[in-house]
Protein backbone atom coordinates (compact mmCIF):
# COMPACT_ATOMS: atom_id res chain seq x y z
CA UNK A 1 0.00 0.00 0.00
CA UNK A 2 1.01 3.45 -0.89
CA UNK A 3 2.30 5.96 2.56
CA UNK A 4 0.38 8.33 3.29
CA UNK A 5 1.04 11.72 2.07
CA UNK A 6 1.75 13.80 5.37
CA UNK A 7 5.12 11.45 5.95
CA UNK A 8 6.52 13.09 2.17
CA UNK A 9 6.03 16.61 3.16
CA UNK A 10 9.72 16.93 4.84
CA UNK A 11 11.29 15.56 1.41
CA UNK A 12 9.03 17.81 -0.35
CA UNK A 13 10.32 20.99 1.37
CA UNK A 14 13.87 19.71 1.06
CA UNK A 15 13.56 19.59 -2.38
CA UNK A 16 11.82 22.79 -2.37
CA UNK A 17 14.69 24.61 -0.71
CA UNK A 18 17.06 22.85 -2.41
CA UNK A 19 15.77 24.09 -6.66
CA UNK A 20 14.20 27.60 -5.20
CA UNK A 21 10.60 26.42 -6.18
CA UNK A 22 7.86 24.47 -6.14
CA UNK A 23 4.43 23.70 -8.45
CA UNK A 24 1.14 22.28 -6.06
CA UNK A 25 -1.54 21.58 -8.84
CA UNK A 26 -5.12 20.44 -7.27
CA UNK A 27 -8.43 19.03 -8.17
CA UNK A 28 -11.35 20.94 -7.10
CA UNK A 29 -14.22 18.52 -6.43
CA UNK A 30 -13.14 15.89 -4.21
CA UNK A 31 -9.99 17.47 -3.31
CA UNK A 32 -10.33 20.94 -1.97
CA UNK A 33 -14.26 20.39 -1.97
CA UNK A 34 -16.24 17.66 -0.35
CA UNK A 35 -18.54 15.84 -3.45
CA UNK A 36 -21.65 16.94 -3.14
CA UNK A 37 -25.19 15.59 -4.95
CA UNK A 38 -25.40 18.75 -7.11
CA UNK A 39 -22.39 20.31 -8.65
CA UNK A 40 -23.78 23.88 -8.10
CA UNK A 41 -23.35 23.50 -4.39
CA UNK A 42 -19.70 22.84 -4.04
CA UNK A 43 -17.48 25.15 -2.05
CA UNK A 44 -14.30 25.28 -0.78
CA UNK A 45 -13.74 24.02 2.60
CA UNK A 46 -12.52 27.16 4.87
CA UNK A 47 -9.31 25.59 6.05
CA UNK A 48 -8.49 24.74 2.52
CA UNK A 49 -8.86 28.12 1.50
CA UNK A 50 -6.79 29.24 4.34
CA UNK A 51 -3.51 26.68 3.65
CA UNK A 52 -3.73 27.98 -0.29
CA UNK A 53 -3.28 31.18 1.23
CA UNK A 54 -0.68 30.76 3.19
CA UNK A 55 0.97 28.85 0.36
CA UNK A 56 0.45 30.98 -1.89
CA UNK A 57 1.66 33.75 -0.05
CA UNK A 58 5.27 32.08 -0.56
CA UNK A 59 7.90 33.13 -3.35
CA UNK A 60 9.04 29.77 -3.73
CA UNK A 61 5.52 27.93 -4.59
CA UNK A 62 3.59 28.27 -7.13
CA UNK A 63 -0.34 26.96 -7.00
CA UNK A 64 -2.52 26.09 -9.64
CA UNK A 65 -6.24 24.03 -9.55
CA UNK A 66 -6.74 21.60 -12.32
CA UNK A 67 -10.39 21.08 -12.47
CA UNK A 68 -12.69 19.63 -14.90
CA UNK A 69 -15.03 23.09 -13.96
CA UNK A 70 -15.67 25.26 -16.75
CA UNK A 71 -12.85 27.85 -16.05
CA UNK A 72 -14.79 30.66 -14.28
CA UNK A 73 -16.72 28.37 -12.67
CA UNK A 74 -14.13 27.18 -10.37
CA UNK A 75 -11.90 30.37 -10.57
CA UNK A 76 -14.96 31.86 -9.24
CA UNK A 77 -15.40 28.98 -6.52
CA UNK A 78 -11.69 29.28 -5.69
CA UNK A 79 -11.39 32.96 -6.01
CA UNK A 80 -7.58 33.90 -5.01
CA UNK A 81 -6.14 35.80 -7.71
CA UNK A 82 -2.05 34.23 -6.81
CA UNK A 83 -3.27 30.96 -8.46
CA UNK A 84 -3.49 29.62 -11.81
CA UNK A 85 -6.68 27.72 -13.21
CA UNK A 86 -7.00 25.34 -15.74
CA UNK A 87 -11.00 24.54 -16.69
CA UNK A 88 -12.46 21.99 -18.40
CA UNK A 89 -9.47 19.43 -17.97
CA UNK A 90 -6.92 22.15 -18.77
CA UNK A 91 -8.45 23.20 -22.33
CA UNK A 92 -8.89 26.82 -20.79
CA UNK A 93 -5.64 27.99 -18.57
CA UNK A 94 -5.02 31.24 -16.84
CA UNK A 95 -2.81 32.86 -14.68
CA UNK A 96 -0.53 35.38 -14.08
CA UNK A 97 1.09 35.59 -17.18
CA UNK A 98 -0.60 32.75 -18.36
CA UNK A 99 -3.34 32.83 -20.83
CA UNK A 100 -4.16 29.26 -23.30
CA UNK A 101 -7.15 28.54 -24.76
CA UNK A 102 -6.95 25.57 -27.07
CA UNK A 103 -7.98 26.35 -30.46
CA UNK A 104 -8.71 23.10 -32.00
CA UNK A 105 -11.40 22.26 -28.96
CA UNK A 106 -13.50 25.63 -29.95
CA UNK A 107 -13.91 23.92 -33.45
CA UNK A 108 -15.96 20.66 -31.54
CA UNK A 109 -18.84 23.46 -30.47
CA UNK A 110 -21.31 22.60 -33.42
CA UNK A 111 -20.50 18.76 -32.10
CA UNK A 112 -21.50 19.93 -28.62
CA UNK A 113 -24.39 21.64 -29.11
CA UNK A 114 -25.99 18.96 -31.23
CA UNK A 115 -24.98 16.22 -28.51
CA UNK A 116 -26.73 18.89 -26.12
CA UNK A 117 -29.89 18.81 -28.31
CA UNK A 118 -29.92 15.06 -27.88
CA UNK A 119 -29.62 14.65 -24.09
CA UNK A 120 -31.99 17.69 -22.93
CA UNK A 121 -34.61 15.82 -23.63
CA UNK A 122 -33.16 12.43 -21.80
CA UNK A 123 -32.15 14.81 -18.84
CA UNK A 124 -35.37 15.87 -18.48
CA UNK A 125 -36.94 12.81 -18.15
CA UNK A 126 -34.46 10.91 -16.00
CA UNK A 127 -34.83 12.11 -12.21
CA UNK A 128 -31.69 13.26 -10.98
CA UNK A 129 -29.98 13.55 -13.94
CA UNK A 130 -28.41 16.97 -14.47
CA UNK A 131 -26.75 18.23 -17.89
CA UNK A 132 -24.23 20.78 -17.87
CA UNK A 133 -22.65 23.12 -20.57
CA UNK A 134 -19.05 23.92 -19.66
CA UNK A 135 -18.28 25.85 -22.91
CA UNK A 136 -15.13 23.71 -24.06
CA UNK A 137 -17.34 20.83 -22.80
CA UNK A 138 -20.44 19.14 -21.39
CA UNK A 139 -21.01 16.91 -18.15
CA UNK A 140 -23.83 14.55 -17.30
CA UNK A 141 -24.10 13.98 -13.87
CA UNK A 142 -25.98 11.30 -12.19
CA UNK A 143 -25.26 11.26 -8.40
CA UNK A 144 -28.45 11.79 -7.51
CA UNK A 145 -29.46 8.41 -9.38
CA UNK A 146 -29.13 5.87 -6.93
CA UNK A 147 -29.75 2.29 -8.78
CA UNK A 148 -26.98 1.38 -10.31
CA UNK A 149 -28.67 -0.52 -12.87
CA UNK A 150 -30.45 2.90 -13.97
CA UNK A 151 -27.05 4.69 -13.77
CA UNK A 152 -25.72 2.25 -16.13
CA UNK A 153 -28.60 2.24 -18.55
CA UNK A 154 -28.12 6.40 -18.15
CA UNK A 155 -24.65 6.28 -19.45
CA UNK A 156 -25.56 3.81 -22.51
CA UNK A 157 -28.11 6.11 -23.53
CA UNK A 158 -26.20 8.99 -23.40
CA UNK A 159 -23.08 6.92 -25.47
CA UNK A 160 -25.71 6.43 -27.91
CA UNK A 161 -27.09 10.06 -28.27
CA UNK A 162 -24.04 11.01 -28.23
CA UNK A 163 -22.37 8.40 -30.92
CA UNK A 164 -21.43 9.81 -34.91
CA UNK A 165 -19.31 13.12 -34.37
CA UNK A 166 -15.38 12.04 -34.63
CA UNK A 167 -14.77 15.68 -33.16
CA UNK A 168 -15.83 14.05 -29.57
CA UNK A 169 -15.11 11.88 -27.31
CA UNK A 170 -16.69 10.24 -23.74
CA UNK A 171 -15.16 9.89 -20.85
CA UNK A 172 -16.51 8.99 -17.45
CA UNK A 173 -15.33 10.04 -13.87
CA UNK A 174 -17.32 9.98 -10.26
CA UNK A 175 -21.08 9.76 -11.04
CA UNK A 176 -20.55 11.99 -14.41
CA UNK A 177 -20.28 11.29 -17.69
CA UNK A 178 -18.18 14.50 -19.93
CA UNK A 179 -18.50 15.08 -23.53
CA UNK A 180 -15.26 16.53 -25.00
CA UNK A 181 -13.61 17.67 -27.84
CA UNK A 182 -11.24 14.88 -29.31
CA UNK A 183 -7.96 16.35 -28.90
CA UNK A 184 -4.86 15.53 -27.71
CA UNK A 185 -5.49 16.77 -24.28
CA UNK A 186 -5.90 16.45 -20.53
CA UNK A 187 -5.02 17.08 -16.84
CA UNK A 188 -1.58 15.45 -17.67
CA UNK A 189 -1.13 17.66 -20.16
CA UNK A 190 -2.30 20.61 -18.69
CA UNK A 191 -0.18 19.88 -15.53
CA UNK A 192 2.98 19.44 -18.07
CA UNK A 193 1.82 22.63 -19.77
CA UNK A 194 1.95 25.01 -16.55
CA UNK A 195 5.59 23.04 -15.37
CA UNK A 196 6.75 24.35 -18.96
CA UNK A 197 5.67 27.70 -18.01
CA UNK A 198 5.89 28.23 -14.58
CA UNK A 199 9.12 25.80 -12.99
CA UNK A 200 12.06 24.84 -14.77
CA UNK A 201 13.26 23.63 -11.92
CA UNK A 202 11.73 22.22 -8.38
CA UNK A 203 9.43 19.21 -7.33
CA UNK A 204 5.72 18.73 -8.63
CA UNK A 205 2.69 17.74 -6.49
CA UNK A 206 -0.67 17.06 -8.04
CA UNK A 207 -3.35 16.08 -5.48
CA UNK A 208 -6.98 14.68 -6.90
CA UNK A 209 -9.40 11.91 -6.02
CA UNK A 210 -10.69 11.18 -9.62
CA UNK A 211 -10.01 8.93 -12.26
CA UNK A 212 -8.97 11.88 -14.82
CA UNK A 213 -6.42 12.55 -12.37
CA UNK A 214 -4.68 9.82 -13.01
CA UNK A 215 -3.49 11.53 -15.99
CA UNK A 216 -1.86 13.82 -14.00
CA UNK A 217 -0.33 11.55 -11.82
CA UNK A 218 1.66 9.86 -14.86
CA UNK A 219 2.71 12.78 -16.34
CA UNK A 220 4.72 13.56 -13.22
CA UNK A 221 6.59 10.30 -13.34
CA UNK A 222 10.46 11.70 -13.01
CA UNK A 223 9.21 15.36 -11.89
CA UNK A 224 6.97 14.94 -9.44
CA UNK A 225 4.38 13.06 -7.39
CA UNK A 226 0.70 12.28 -7.24
CA UNK A 227 -1.36 12.47 -3.72
CA UNK A 228 -4.78 10.57 -4.41
CA UNK A 229 -7.82 11.39 -2.42
CA UNK A 230 -9.43 8.36 -1.12
CA UNK A 231 -10.78 6.03 1.81
CA UNK A 232 -10.31 3.39 0.69
CA UNK A 233 -7.30 4.43 -1.44
CA UNK A 234 -7.90 3.12 -4.87
CA UNK A 235 -5.11 0.07 -5.84
CA UNK A 236 -4.83 1.11 -9.39
CA UNK A 237 -3.71 4.54 -9.11
CA UNK A 238 -0.08 5.82 -10.00
CA UNK A 239 0.06 8.32 -7.19
CA UNK A 240 2.41 7.60 -4.51
CA UNK A 241 0.90 8.73 -1.46
CA UNK A 242 -2.48 9.05 -0.15
CA UNK A 243 -4.93 10.97 2.25
CA UNK A 244 -8.22 10.22 3.06
CA UNK A 245 -10.69 13.69 2.41
CA UNK A 246 -9.94 17.22 1.27
CA UNK A 247 -9.86 18.08 5.45
CA UNK A 248 -6.94 15.95 5.00
CA UNK A 249 -5.46 17.82 2.08
CA UNK A 250 -5.96 21.26 3.77
CA UNK A 251 -3.79 19.64 6.87
CA UNK A 252 -0.93 18.46 3.88
CA UNK A 253 -1.46 21.93 2.06
CA UNK A 254 -0.84 23.77 5.51
CA UNK A 255 1.86 21.40 7.28
CA UNK A 256 3.60 22.16 3.31
CA UNK A 257 3.26 26.21 3.55
CA UNK A 258 4.77 26.31 6.91
CA UNK A 259 7.66 24.27 6.43
CA UNK A 260 10.84 26.37 5.92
Amino acid sequence: MIPHASGRVPDWAERRARDGAMLVALDFDGTLSPIVPRPADAAMLDEARTALESLARRPDTRVAIVSGRGLADVRSRVALDALYYAGNHGLEIEGPGVHRVHAEAQRARPSLDACMEQLQSLTLAAEGVLLEDKGLTLSVHYRLVHEPAAAAALVQEVRRRCAGHDDIRLTEGKKVVEIRPRVEWDKGRATRFLIEQLLPAGPVIFVGDDSTDEDAFRALDGRGEGVIVGDPTPVDTAAVSFVRSPHEVAELLAALARTS
